[in-house]
C-alpha cells in the first residue's frame, strides 16, 4: 500500500507487514448491502493523520477521495480529525458507513481480548459464593444474575422489568435459562469489559461511576461490585452463556458467546484462550442462529426490535440436576427470590398488611418468573404477587418491632429492624420457613 500522509502506511514493513508504532485497523464497509461480508485490514503509519487515513482507506477499498462516506467505531462514534489519534488504536475495528445512524445491512464481527484481570489472583480468595448451608445453591446463582439486571436498570425512569425465563420444551431446542432486563444495555467495549473477571466497576474505563445518594434500606441497586458473581452463576448453572445487549443510543445490537466447549477447544489447538469475537448486528437478525438446540432464540431475538435497550443472558447446556430441580420446585425457590428481594419489590417498609401500595420509586420493579415446558400451559408468578416469603412472614407475623439507624464514619449508615415473636400457648410464633420447615428440622435432630 502506498504511504499516506506523513509517516503512512506501507506493505512489507515489520513483522505481519507493520513497520514500528505502526496500527493494524479493521474496516468493515457497510453503505451497501452488496458491500463485502469480511473486513479489511488497514495499516495506519505511527505518524499518520486522519486525512492520511482516510486516503489508505480509499485507496484500499477503491473509493474516490470525492465520495461522501463516514468513518466510525463499533459504537457509532466518527473518526474525525479531533479523535482520530486517540480512537484508532492498534486492532481496533471500524465501519464505512453512509451516516452515523445507517443501519448494519450485514451482521459484522468485532476482535476482543478479555484476558483475566490481576485482580483474578489478587482477590481470588476475598469472597467465596454458594456457601448456602444445607439448602440448594441454585436460587443464589439466579440472584447474582438479578444483581447484574437490578444495577442496569437503576436509571430507568419508568419501569424495571427483569424476566427470568426457563425454556423446557424440547421442541424449542434444549433446555436454557434467560435472563432479560430492559436497563441501559452495553456497548461493544463495556460487554468486552463485562468478560474480563474481576474487574471493578470502579477502575473500568467506561462506567463514569458515581456514588448513589444514600436511600432508605439502601436501595439504591449499587450492587454488583466486581462483576464477578455473574460470571460464576452462569457457569454453575449451565456450560455456555451468549450475552446479547444494546444501548439506548446504539443502532446495533452487540452479542458475546463464552462456552467452556469453545475455552477447551482453543486449549487443544494452543489457541489464545482468552479471545473472540462480539457480533455487531441489527435488531431481531437472527440468521446466524442455525443451531437446532437453540431454535428458541429466534422468537426471543424477534422481540428487540421493540426494546430501545436491553441487556439478555442466554444460558444453555443446563445441568440437568437443575432442570429437574427448577421444574420440581418451581414453588420454593420463587418464594426465596421473593424473600431475598423482597423489599426492593415492595418498598422500605415491607409487604405490610392493610396498607395502601402507593406508586413510588420503590414499587417500579417487576421481576417475573415464567417456565415453558412441552404440552404444559406456561408456569408464569410475578414476585410481588407471592404472599408467603419470609420476609413477608417475619413482617405480619410479629406482635412488635425496633427500627435501628447509626451512623458510622464518613457517610456509611447502618439500618435495620429488630422483630418480637413470643412463645405463646406452648408453640413459638415465629414463622416457617416454606423452603426448611420446622417439621422437617426437628426430623433431622431426631435422627441425629
Amino acid at each position: 500500500m502506498a504511504a499516506a500522509g506523513d509517516g503512512g502506511p506501507s506493505e512489507g514493513t515489520g513483522e505481519g507487514g507493520r513497520g514500528d508504532g505502526c496500527r493494524k485497523v479493521y474496516l468493515f464497509d457497510r453503505r451497501e448491502k452488496e458491500s463485502e461480508l469480511g473486513d479489511r485490514v488497514v495499516q495506519v503509519g505511527e505518524r499518520s493523520d486522519y486525512a492520511g487515513f482516510r486516503a489508505s482507506v480509499c485507496q484500499t477499498l477503491g473509493i474516490s477521495p470525492e465520495e461522501k462516506f463516514v468513518i466510525t467505531t463499533t459504537s457509532r462514534k466518527e473518526i474525525t480529525c479531533d479523535n482520530f489519534e486517540e480512537t484508532v488504536k492498534d486492532g481496533v475495528t471500524l465501519y464505512l458507513l453512509q451516516s452515523v445512524g445507517q443501519l448494519l445491512l450485514t451482521a459484522t464481527k468485532e476482535r476482543i481480548e478479555f484476558l483475566p484481570h490481576y485482580d483474578t489472583l489478587v482477590k481470588s480468595g476475598m469472597y467465596e459464593y454458594y456457601a448456602s448451608e444445607g439448602q440448594n445453591p441454585l436460587p443464589f446463582a439466579l440472584a447474582e444474575l438479578i444483581d447484574n439486571s437490578l444495577s442496569a436498570t437503576s436509571r430507568n425512569t419508568g419501569i424495571r422489568r427483569i424476566q427470568i425465563k426457563l425454556h423446557f420444551d424440547e421442541t424449542q431446542g434444549k433446555p436454557a435459562v434467560a435472563v432479560i432486563d430492559n436497563g441501559r444495555g452495553m456497548t461493544s467495549k463495556q460487554l468486552n469489559n463485562w468478560a474480563v473477571y474481576r474487574l471493578s466497576k470502579f477502575t473500568s474505563d467506561h462506567s463514569g461511576y458515581v456514588r448513589p445518594v444514600p436511600v432508605p434500606r439502601s436501595l439504591n441497586s449499587d450492587i454488583s461490585y466486581f462483576g464477578v458473581g455473574g460470571k460464576q452463576a452462569v457457569f454453575f448453572v449451565g456450560q455456555s452463556a451468549r450475552m446479547i445487549s444494546k444501548p439506548a443510543d446504539s443502532q446495533d445490537v452487540h452479542e458475546l458467546v463464552l462456552s467452556k466447549e469453545d475455552f477447551e477447544k482453543k486449549e487443544k489447538n494452543k489457541e489464545s484462550i482468552y479471545s473472540g469475537y462480539i457480533r455487531n448486528r441489527k435488531p431481531s437478525d437472527s440468521v446466524h442462529i442455525t443451531n437446532d438446540d437453540e431454535r428458541f432464540l429466534h422468537c426471543l431475538i424477534s422481540e428487540e426490535k421493540e426494546k430501545d435497550s436491553f441487556t439478555a443472558v442466554v444460558i444453555t447446556g443446563v445441568q440437568s440436576e437443575h432442570i429437574q430441580y427448577l421444574k420440581n420446585y418451581f414453588h420454593l425457590w420463587t418464594r426465596q427470590l421473593a424473600h431475598i428481594y423482597h423489599y426492593y419489590i415492595h418498598g422500605p417498609k415491607g409487604n405490610e398488611k392493610h396498607t395502601s401500595k402507593e406508586a413510588g420509586p420503590f414499587n417500579n420493579i417487576d421481576i417475573e418468573i415464567s417456565m415453558f415446558e412441552k404440552g404444559k400451559a406456561p408456569k408464569i408468578v410475578n414476585l410481588r404477587e407471592i404472599q408467603d416469603d419470609m420476609q413477608t412472614l417475619y413482617i405480619n407475623t410479629a406482635t412488635d418491632s425496633f427500627e435501628f439507624k447509626a451512623h458510622v464514619e464518613g457517610d456509611g449508615v447502618v439500618e435495620g429492624i429488630i422483630r418480637y415473636h413470643p412463645f405463646l400457648y406452648d408453640r413459638e410464633t415465629y414463622p416457617d420457613d416454606p423452603c426448611f420447615p420446622s417439621s422437617i428440622y426437628k426430623e433431622v435432630l431426631n435422627f441425629l
